[in-house]
């Protein structure tokens, strides 16, 4: 009885932990101003897949990405919910789903945007701290926030500048 006690107290923290490891993701996405931080949540080869957006392979890669791309957003707000998260021993999986609010650089003036989608994801605990192993993020619609997503569910979220920062050109 108290090995089980034990587990059932250690999946807890494991998944308050991974809990935290996503309210950094987001908070470090959308303050644009801290991509050293941001790279750390991730392994040393971590994978961010965000389909069309890209996929960067690695934690350099990730940096990189961050500091190209976050000049470009005036505004970022990531709302992540209804989290899924199952643990087995040092590695995890999650999912959760996605609202994001916010605002581009684009030459004729700023933009807003809505978007919303999910996360998959897969976790690694290095030491003492659980790190993106995976993140596979993918949209169900990004649309320009006057004209919503019933009548345009795809805008130009990114401007032509912006993609060719990351190398989306």
């Amino acid at each position: 009885m108290e090995q089980v006690i034990r587990q059932q107290i250690q999946q807890l923290l494991d998944t308050d932990a991974i809990k935290q490891l996503k309210a950094r993701y987001c908070k470090y996405a959308d303050s644009g101003k801290n991509p050293d931080e941001f790279a750390a949540l991730f392994t040393q080869n971590a994978i961010l897949d965000e389909g069309d957006d890209g996929v960067f392979s690695g934690r350099e890669n990730i940096l990189q990405m961050y500091k190209s791309l976050s000049p470009f957003f005036k505004l970022n707000q990531h709302l992540v919910l209804s989290p899924i998260i199952e643990i087995s021993g040092d590695k995890a999986t999650g999912e959760w789903r996605l609202l994001q609010l916010c605002t581009t650089e684009h030459p004729e003036g700023d933009r807003a945007f809505w978007a919303c989608g999910y996360y998959k994801e897969q976790y690694l605990r290095v030491g003492e701290q659980w790190k993106f192993e995976h993140v596979e993020a993918r949209v169900h619609f990004c649309c320009d926030y006057a004209e919503g997503w019933a009548k345009a569910p795809w805008g130009e979220l990114l401007s032509a500048e912006a993609k060719s920062a990351i190398g989306l050109d």
